[in-house]
């Protein structure tokens, strides 16, 4: 695919998400919004907990 022909398809769906994103914004929020974003933010804690190693429950020292 030509540079400027790439670069025409980008910017004609660059000016489309615009379109959509803005058109979005117009649209009042729910009152139950709020809740799932609280609940999603706190399954994606959890996850990123779970997805880190556990620390070593015993540590062994050399006497």
């Amino acid at each position: 695919m030509l540079p400027d022909t790439y670069l025409t398809l980008h910017e004609q769906r660059a000016a489309e998400l615009r379109a959509l994103a803005a058109a979005d914004a117009l649209v009042p929020r729910r009152e139950d919004h709020r809740i799932r974003t609280h609940v999603g933010l706190k399954l994606v804690e959890w996850g990123t907990r779970l997805a880190q190693p556990a620390p070593p429950r015993h540590r062994t020292r050399i006497a």
